[in-house]
This record gives C-alpha cells, structure tokens and sequence, in this order.
C-alpha cells in the first residue's frame, strides 16, 4: 500500500515530464479506439435499418458458384421459384424483388448522379418495405421512375424531369413522376425506382426473373421456422441462400462493415505506427526519470525496499500513465468515429448511426493496448531502477554503469543486423517467390530489430560523422552539444529510433514507388504498342463497344475479357484461373516475350491453344504441345494445347494466360459470357492521332463511366495511382513523424530539468541566454539528422532487396529517390530546430542562483 502511494506520488510530482508520453499513448489508443467504435457503430446502424426493412425471410441467390463473373448482370432466381415458395405452408406473401447495382443514371443535363454507379431497383410489393412518397406518386409505367429524396436534393432533381438509365441490357429514358423517402429504421434501397415488370426488362434483360425474393410469415409463424419450411419447399435449395430477418440484418450490417475495410486498415495503420513510435518516448521518459530519481531509489533501498519493489514502483506508476493515457485515447477514439461517422454520411445503404456505438471490446482493448505499450516501454528502466545500491542514496550519482548492458545490446544488435543482411541476400537470390517474400519479411524485422537495439552505439558514430557537418561549424557551442548528444547514447538512441521507424518507412515506400514509376515507364515504350485505351469504372457495355469500333481513324480495336476457368493438367489442377480472352490483334498491340512458341496462332480464329506464364508452365510441367483441358465456370469444357510460354517480369502481362476470345464463346452460354474490361485501338496508317484521340473522346463523352487515354494521359494515370497510394501512406506516417517530434520535445526538455546545475555552471561561465538556446537547437539538430540517417540506410537497403525480389514480377529497374532522400535530411533539420524551441527557451531562463543552490 506504501509503494502505491508513493507511485501515486510520483504521477502527480512529475506530471509536467510525463506529459507528453501520455500524449504519446492517447494518440495509439485513440486510433484503435476509434476503429473499433467506428465500425461498430456502421455495423449496428446497418444491423437496425436492415432490419426495419428486410423481410421476414429473404431469399437470394448464393454466391459464387460455378457462374462467370464481370457478366455485368447480378444473379438472378427463377420465376419458378417464386411460385414455389408462394404455395410454401406458413407463407402469408412471396414478393419478387430487384435490384441491380453499378447502374449508370444521367440527369437532364447528361451526368452522372454517382461515379460509382447507382442502385437502381423495382418499386416494392409490399407497402411495408415501400419508401414513403413524399411528393407525387409511385412508378406505374415503363417510362416512370422515383428518385430517392436525398439523391434528388443533391442533384437539383425535381419531379418531371427526364433521367437517362444505362443498364448492360440497353439504355433507356424515363420521366421521374416521385420523390421517395424512406421511413423510419429503414436502409435506403436503391437510388432510383421502376416498376416490376420495367425493373426485370431492362434492368436484367428478361421476365419472370429477381435478383431475390421477400417471404412474408403467416401470424403466428417464427421467421426460424418459416425458413426451414421455404428450405424444405425448394427442390434444390443449393443454389439459394435462405435468411431470417435478423440473419439477413447482420449479414448486411457485416458487409457494410467490410465496406470500409480500406478506412480501418488506414486508421490501426496510425495507430500501429504511433504505438510503436511511442514506445521509444515512453521508455526515454521512463529512464530519464530513472536517472534523474537514482538519489530516490537509493534512499528507498537504504529503508528496506527490495530490488523488486523498487521495479514494481516504477511499473506501477507505468500502468498509471498508462491507465490515464488510454482513458483519454479511449475519449478521444470515441470523438473521432463520431467525427468520422458525421463525415461519411452513410456506408453502403445504410444511413450512419445517430451516436457512436461502443461495445465492451472497445474499452477493453484500449486499455489493454496503452496499459501494455507503457509496461513494456518502462520494463528495462524499471530493472535498473531496481539495481540502484543504498549507496546512491549518499552520492550524486546517476546510477548504474551502463556499460555492461550496452555490451549486451550491441551483440543483440550485432547478431540481429548480421541475420538480417543475411536474410536479404538470400532474398535476392531466391528463386521461387513465396520463399524470397518470406526471407524479405525476415530480413526487414532482423534489421529493424538490429537497427534499434544498435541504436546507442550507432547513435555515437553517426554523431560524430555528423559534427563534421553540422556542429564543428559551430565552434565550442557545436562541440558542447555533440558531447551533451554522445554523454547519454541511450537517450540519444532512444530518441533518434522514434525518428527512424518513419523515414525508413518512407524511404523504402519512396524507392520502391520511384522503381514501379520507373519500371512501368520503360515497359510502357518497350511493350505496348496500342495507341489509345479505353477504360471503364462500370460494366462495359455493348452500346460503347460499338461507339470505338465506328470511330473513324482507326486501324483496329482489340477487346479483351476476364473468363474464370478451372486448368486440367497431367500434373495437377489449379482452380479458379483467371484467363484472359481476345484476339490475334492482341499480338500488334502488346509486345509479349516468349521462352517458348508464340501467341498468333493460339488467338487466330480456329487456334486451339493456350499460352501460360512461365511460372504456371515450371509449376505443372509443361511444354510446348503439352495438353490443358479448360473447364469454364458456368460453361463447358476445352481441349487445348499450349501454343506459348510467356516470359514473367512484364508489368503489363505477368502472370496472364491467353486464349482466342472464339474458344471462350464457343464454350459459355451468351448470358455467361464476360463483358469486355477494356479496349485497346491503334490508329490507321495516315490519320492524325490527336484528331482520333479528339474524335474517340467526343464520341465516349455520353458515357461517363469510360475513360479514353493515349499513351501519354495512360501514363500520368499510372504515376496518379502511384503518388495516391503513396499520399496515403504518407499520411500514415506523419503521425510516426508528429510522435517523434514529441520524443525529441520530451527528451531535450528532460534533458534541460536533469541539467539545471550545469546549464547554471555554463551561464556563471559566460555563457549567453543566446548561446544556451543555440546550443540546444544544435543537439536537437544532430539527433534529427542521426535519426534520418538512420532511417535512410536501412529503409533504402529494404526497397532495393524488394526490387530486386520483385524484379521477375514487373520491377526491373532500380530507381533510388535521391530527391526525396534529401528532403528527409533538410526536413530533419527543420524537426530538430523545431523541436528544440520549447526546451532552448526553458534552458535560456533557468535561474542561477537558485540552480547552482540545489543540488539538480
């Protein structure tokens, strides 16, 4: 009970240094808080308006199974069946429902109202599941629709006008003749409504079809038991997925849970990033502390304290902070999904929550995350808080020698760095994939590891390498900071770690980034030789096929479409294989590098062959002539031969197996047969690109779901999608960077408290408030650098064994990030300088008298 108070005590004395590790660990826990809260809250709001809304069972096709995908066109029950589950005993009412997404709709002026694609569906049977109307009436015709009210709003749609509805079985126009509202507790189904029989034509292409159907129960009849009665009523219910209300519910909340996978990963990604991070301020507070209280320990020693109870002392007050911190991350969490549910508006279809939903796991793991992180952070400090003899008690000492531990770090470090390398060089000389991904993941860990545990001694050196650029120009100032920077290399190691984890993130983000650019450019010249490609962010539809082939100016236009198959071969089967169909064009328009035959006479009209990755071929054992029966999901099944063996390391064909386009018609049912993804065109011999280009563009513009590029616009997209990917995970990381500029904030303003009487002794010296400051911003400087540094040398050493690995895969070219390298030197420049403000300021003002009367 003593030590608890006395812990208490020590919370509440030094709460001002221990300030900024609890900023430390609010930040990681608010971050895992506040993705636990976040979807939870999506999931139970889904949960609740699903509810409102669903049937009492609900039937609908299962998916997967043995169909094509990238139809265009959702899957369908048989009128039959709803027939059959109408006469089913317990049924009070069947209703055939549908709803079909990725739906293009214009408004008057010819845009689109999403550009996702919206959810269009019929206008429900039964008037509980119906929205409310709230102005004018229900669809009654082919020619009329309702649009949702909010969509409305959002587009300045009013009752009248004309919508332009682009669906896979045709385009058609409709006058919107209502505004729906859906009622309370309910999901917003669909943007737009039809009528029934409108919503199968042309929305599915055929009648006495539904995307699913809504079972009413007779009174008296459990929604459980009506299920099994619809189960028992189906003549094959394998096709079928039956659901109660509440199954339906939850599987729908789940999903829109799952929706927002991306925005999750991101936010533990912060959270992981800035727990780690912290772990580095928590433990430098912790041991500064340690050595500032060795007088403390002493004494408590001197009175009988075992070694043991001085540690528990320190992980007591440990698990305090850690307790505080994780209670104001858990507040902060819940702050954030609320901010964050108010942002996003809805998921899916289903409206946000009205409040956050915080269920028992969110707490509990808050607390366990920020209490664990600060036990583990203050673990080591704790042990040498405990090793503090009586004696200290009478001197004015800061503890223990350190140099026995520092030996037994540098050989962890050591060992850990000579592994990693190791396991990075077999990496690089691996043959197979998995295996070199593997010793990659190894490597980087080893290193890591390495890395940090080598931090002191590393620290010493990269200081001294550095004064020569950075302090020595400052004359005795610069050498009073380096030896202030080399005094204490567990400090300074602990700090410059907290910058290293991040920049050897970006570093090796940033080259490999820079290789992919690099890589993608010089295959895009070497390979491709379409001039145009037209892409699409929906279904492919017929209608813009047609539109590219009539452009006039071009040569030839050259489809392509995804077919799932399962590949039969002597030596094993590989299922679900995506095949890529198209047609011997293909061969001018794509530059493929073979090990074996080509790919002419597989795509020719009445070719029977295949080609196949030389990863597949080496895998199965194939050779040229070799057989491969193709059996395509939803169809039947092929006899083929392999025509050709692709050589892997080409971004724009890695890994594809080729067939004629002719094989898979002949082998799928037309409803089975996959849109096209994307459409490559080359200009005719004498026409004006541009002209064509201007030409392609114009005629697509009625499609907004296509995108037209020539190979210089294809090319700004590919390095977009790059600089996007990487914008995110710089984001991510300025959290690690934001949390280590605490660290060195915290450590230089400790440093400034544990140096009172010398900064005193240095001022009654001479010298200046000025130079104090001066001197302060050089150490802080020199601890940014040496942790850039630090960061720097591994993070580039990861991304060239990563390009290396993957160099069979597309990154073939090495490009280091030089400009990027040194923005992370200037930037830690600017981190050190900033940093220091605070502590340089406190350390200028410190009182002599008083300073040099204690004994601090």
């Amino acid at each position: 009970m003593t030590l608890t108070r006395i812990a208490l005590r020590g919370v509440v004395a030094h709460q001002a240094r221990m300030l900024l590790a609890l900023v430390a660990i609010a930040l990681g826990t608010a971050f895992v808080a506040g993705t636990l809260v976040f979807r939870d809250s999506v999931a139970a709001s889904a949960r609740a308006s699903f509810s409102g809304s669903a049937a009492d069972v609900t039937v609908t096709p299962r998916q997967g199974g043995d169909r094509q995908d990238g139809t265009g066109l959702p899957a369908t029950v048989p009128g039959p069946v709803l027939d059959t589950v109408a006469r089913t005993e317990g049924v009070r009412a069947a209703y055939g429902r549908v709803h079909v997404p990725d739906v293009v709709v214009l408004d008057g002026r010819g845009k689109p109202l999403s550009t996702r694609g919206d959810t269009v569906a019929d206008w429900p049977a039964d008037p509980r599941s119906a929205p409310r109307v709230s102005q004018g009436r229900a669809p009654g015709g082919p020619a009329e629709v309702v649009v949702a009210a909010n969509t409305a709003k959002a587009h300045g749609i009013r009752i009248g006008d004309r919508l332009r509805i682009m669906a896979i079985p045709g385009t058609f126009e409709a006058t919107v003749v209502g505004l729906g509202q859906e009622r309370a507790g309910q999901a917003r189904e669909a943007e737009v409504f039809v009528d029934s029989a409108t919503a199968q034509r042309r929305l599915l292409g055929a009648t006495a079809r539904f995307t699913s159907i809504a079972v009413t129960a007779a009174p008296g009849v459990a929604d459980a038991r009506l299920r099994q009665q619809v189960l028992a009523a189906l003549t094959d219910p394998a096709p079928f997925t039956v659901r109660t209300r509440d199954q339906e519910a939850a599987a729908r909340g789940d999903a829109a849970g799952a929706s927002l996978d991306v925005v999750t990963y991101l936010m533990l990604g912060f959270a992981g990033i800035s727990v780690l991070v912290g772990v580095f301020l928590i433990g430098n507070t912790f041991s500064m502390l340690v050595a500032a209280r060795t007088r403390q320990s002493g004494l408590l020693r001197a009175v009988g304290a075992r070694r043991g109870q001085v540690n528990r002392l320190i992980l007591g007050e440990a698990g305090l902070l850690g307790v505080a911190g994780s209670t104001l991350g858990l507040a902060l969490g819940v702050g954030l999904a609320a901010g964050l549910i108010r942002v996003v508006g809805q998921v899916g279809d289903a409206p946000a929550a009205s409040g956050p939903t915080v269920r028992w796991s969110t707490p509990v793991a808050a607390y366990a995350v920020g209490v664990l992180i600060t036990l583990v952070a203050a673990y080591l400090p704790a042990r040498r808080a405990g090793r503090v003899s009586p004696m200290a008690a009478l001197l004015r000492v800061a503890g223990p020698a350190t140099g026995r531990s520092l030996r037994g770090r540098n050989l962890v470090a050591g060992t850990a760095g000579l592994l990693g390398a190791g396991a990075l060089l077999l990496a690089v000389r691996a043959d197979e994939l998995a295996a070199a991904g593997s010793l990659l993941a190894v490597g980087v860990l080893l290193t890591l590891v390495g890395t940090v545990a080598g931090a002191p001694i590393l620290s010493v050196w990269a200081v001294r390498g550095v004064d020569r650029l950075v302090a020595r120009r400052s004359g005795p100032i610069g050498r009073l900071a380096r030896g202030n920077a080399i005094r204490d290399p567990r400090r300074t190691g602990a700090t410059a770690s907290a910058l290293m984890v991040g920049i050897a993130l970006v570093s090796f983000l940033s080259l490999v980034a820079a290789s992919l650019v690099t890589s993608v450019d010089g295959q895009l010249e070497r390979t491709v030789h379409a001039d145009y490609f037209v892409l699409s962010s929906g279904p492919m539809t017929e209608q813009v096929a047609r539109v590219v082939r009539e452009t006039p100016g071009l040569d030839h236009v050259t489809a392509q479409q995804t077919v799932r198959a399962d590949l039969i071969t002597a030596h094993g089967t590989d299922r679900d294989h995506d095949l890529t169909a198209t047609t011997e064009r293909f061969t001018d328009d794509f530059k493929l590098t073979f090990t074996a035959g080509d790919a002419r006479s597989t795509l020719a009209p009445g070719g029977d062959g295949i080609t196949v990755p030389q990863a597949f071929a080496d895998e199965h054992r194939l050779r040229l002539g070799d057989p491969v029966r193709v059996r395509f999901h939803g169809g039947g099944t092929a006899r083929l031969t392999v025509g050709g063996i692709v050589r892997d390391g080409d971004v724009f064909a890695s890994g594809a197996t080729y067939i004629g386009a002719h094989v898979a018609r002949a082998n799928l049912p037309a409803e089975q047969m996959p849109l096209d993804d994307v459409y490559f065109a080359t200009t005719a011999a004498g026409a004006d690109r541009d002209r064509v280009y201007a030409a392609l563009a114009e005629r697509l513009a009625g499609f907004p779901q296509t995108k037209v590029r020539d190979r210089d616009s294809y090319r700004e997209a590919l390095h977009d999608t790059v600089a996007l990917a990487l914008d995110l995970v710089y984001a991510l990381l300025a959290l690690a960077i934001l949390v280590a500029v605490l660290g060195v904030v915290n450590t230089l303003a400790l440093s400034v408290v544990e140096r009172t009487r010398e900064i005193a002794l240095l001022r009654a010296l001479g010298l200046t408030r000025r130079r104090v400051r001066r001197m302060i911003r050089t150490e802080a400087v020199l601890i940014a650098v040496v942790g850039a540094v630090l960061g720097l040398l591994p993070g580039l050493a990861w991304g060239a064994a990563t390009q290396r690995v993957l160099s069979t895969k597309g990154l073939d070219t090495l490009a280091v990030p030089w400009a990027t390298c040194g923005a992370v030197l200037v930037g830690a420049v600017a981190v050190g300088a900033l940093a220091a403000w605070l502590p340089s300021r406190r350390a200028a003002r410190v009182d002599l008298r008083e300073a040099m009367a204690s004994g601090g």
